[in-house]
């Protein structure tokens, strides 16, 4: 994104006044969505760069396991002639059940009766979006990234991605170990390692990025609200902890023969 310094100075000031009423954390992404462009009418989409070939994890409807399917990837610049930025677009299309996607390049998506849901984590949430464009039998176009140059407006694929930030599933709902999103200042985001369906809920695996701890939370995808999580230390964080505890104990040997020599 590209800001002048008077802009930064607004957004300062407004961020110092309304700092009560504001859930820092949670809201960041949307603050951030929000921050670059007053009016989405003005804005312009472009594309940079060709479409290249890529990867989609998607997991299917009463399926166990998530499948790699061939897609599409490239970048799209959204500017209203004095803001700018860029974000990657990722497009294809589920064979098995018609579904397409075409949006924002995400972690995993999920089909859902004939649609598609992507999402993504962030720190402490996991951010939920529908595609851009849904399957169109009528489609006089049959390769989704035409349709989705020509039918969709650089403002409406705006509003798609703010509309996006406020559906969002807060993990500290039921993950209590905050080595998982809060280390360090700029705090630290959880590693996917899978995910599937159990009965009628997501199953979703974790690690954090020091991969010594992991996590399975449990969530349920029509309320965006997670149900349980189970936590505990991987194989690297269990062996880090017994060599800390073996550590602790040759010290406190130490520690009490030299009292016994004195």
């Amino acid at each position: 994104m590209i800001f002048s310094q008077n802009r930064i100075l607004l957004i300062l000031v407004f961020v110092l006044l309304a700092a009560p009423g504001i859930e820092s954390n949670e809201q960041k992404e949307s603050t951030q969505m929000n921050e670059p462009f007053g009016n989405p009418e003005k804005i312009k989409k472009k594309q940079v760069g060709k479409w290249e070939a890529s990867k989609a994890i998607l997991l299917r409807s009463g399926k166990q396991s998530t499948v790699a399917i061939n897609a599409k990837r490239t970048n799209y610049e959204l500017s209203d002639g004095s803001e700018k930025f860029t974000t990657p677009v990722t497009a294809f299309s589920d064979s098995e059940s018609g579904s397409i996607w075409v949006g924002p390049e995400l972690i995993g998506y999920l089909e859902i009766e004939n649609k598609i849901l992507g999402f993504k984590i962030i720190e402490n949430a996991i951010f939920w979006s529908e595609s851009s464009l849904n399957h169109d039998p009528k489609s006089t176009s049959p390769d989704i990234t035409n349709r989705f140059e020509k039918d969709i407006t650089g403002g409406s694929f705006y509003l798609d991605m703010d509309a996006a930030n406020e559906e969002w599933t807060n993990l500290k709902d039921v993950i209590k170990n905050p080595v998982f999103y809060s280390r360090g200042s700029g705090g630290s985001t959880p590693i996917v390692t899978g995910f599937q369906w159990d009965k009628n809920l997501l199953k979703l695996r974790l690690i954090d990025q020091t991969k010594q701890y992991e996590a399975t939370v449990w969530i349920d995808v029509k309320s965006r609200k997670a149900k349980k999580a189970e936590e505990k230390r991987t194989k690297l964080g269990e062996k880090i902890f017994q060599e800390k505890v073996e550590a602790a104990r040759v010290r406190a040997d130490k520690m009490a023969k030299e009292k016994n020599n004195q």
